[in-house]
């Protein structure tokens, strides 16, 4: 306090206030007073806006950004689709299902996504992804499917998958089925994606890393799916217990993904966060076999377009294509 008022400390009185007239403080001591009070909001407000920095951000086009591509890559292997058309249930009838997702291999170029598709990432981390599903029958023939696995570490990576669908059949034949699901998703992938954490030494990390990355990749999806189902048998002639089916969906996608790591310079860290988001379309088929009267095996593979423009090219299609197996119990 004594710094703040200085000489005002001990009241100055103006030269024409008479003995007994109250003491005025004089205009140079209000400023003085003023200028140093300023000076102490100034540096407060200073260390606030510091302290509550939030990283930087940076939104990427979505239909043509690298890394908005690798974010709708693993977006769109983790989709929460049907395999084939919902079945009518009884109210509470129950069907435990576990989901296997074959994750395809990328080459040197589709990893070559980050700073604008000019810096390789770490991005074949896992062969596949395991989740359980539960299907629970309600009143009116809908049902409603839930899927949760767990946080769990697996091939240098920790990720936490959550999602939900609420499906009805819309028309049924002895052959014939039709339904549609409408579906949300939410994951979160944790790993050292931008510099490897057992090999980001090698030359094509080396200029931009000084050590591993912690790295997120947070995805929200929510969209609507319409599929159908047809017995073989139905086809004159055709004695089998196999099912085809085919469905089509449609889907908005929230994406972003948190960098968090050592840059070359060891005195910088890179945590930016780069957020995206937009539609894209999927397509479905393949054959349910049941096995017995309460275990259908199904397979089938999933199909999504989606576009790019990576350095010196056009903007152009790279697909994801893989196959994913079903095996469900009924209670």
């Amino acid at each position: 306090m004594k710094w703040l008022f200085g000489p005002c400390a001990g009241i100055r009185v103006s030269p024409d206030a008479g003995r007994g007239s109250p003491g005025r403080i004089s205009p140079g001591c209000w400023a003085g007073v003023g200028f140093r009070c300023f000076l102490i909001l100034a540096l407060a407000g200073s260390a606030v806006c510091v302290h509550g920095q939030q990283a930087p951000s940076e939104e990427v086009d979505f239909h043509r950004a690298p890394e908005a591509w690798a974010m709708k890559y693993f977006a769109s292997a983790m989709l929460f689709t049907g395999y084939g058309a919902p079945k009518r249930m009884e109210p509470w009838e129950t069907v435990l299902s576990l989901e296997f997702i074959h994750l395809p291999t990328l080459d040197e170029e589709e990893q070559r996504v980050g700073f604008g598709g000019s810096k390789p990432e770490d991005l074949n981390k896992a062969p596949a992804i395991i989740r359980p599903r539960l299907t629970i029958g309600l009143p009116a023939h809908f049902s409603a499917t839930f899927s949760y696995a767990p946080p769990l570490d697996a091939f240098d990576a920790r990720a936490a998958l959550y999602a939900v669908s609420l499906n009805r059949p819309l028309r049924e034949t002895e052959s014939f089925r039709l339904g549609a699901r409408v579906f949300g998703q939410y994951s979160h992938v944790r790993g050292s994606f931008t510099c490897p954490d057992d090999h980001w030494h090698e030359p094509e990390y080396a200029p931009f890393c000084s050590g591993a990355s912690h790295d997120t990749l947070g995805v929200i999806v929510h969209g609507i799916e319409l599929a159908m189902s047809y017995r073989l048998d139905g086809i004159p002639g055709v004695e089998t217990d196999l099912v085809t089916y085919a469905g089509i969906s449609g889907q908005y996608m929230d994406l972003e993904f948190e960098v968090d790591a050592p840059r070359s310079n060891p005195v910088r860290r890179d945590n930016r966060r780069l957020y995206t988001d937009g539609y894209t379309w999927a397509a479905t088929a393949g054959l349910s076999y049941p096995v017995t009267d309460r275990i259908d095996l199904t397979g089938g593979f999933f199909y999504t377009p989606l576009s790019v423009q990576r350095p010196g090219k056009d903007r152009r299609t790279e697909t994801l294509l893989h196959s994913r197996v079903q095996v469900s119990y009924s209670f």
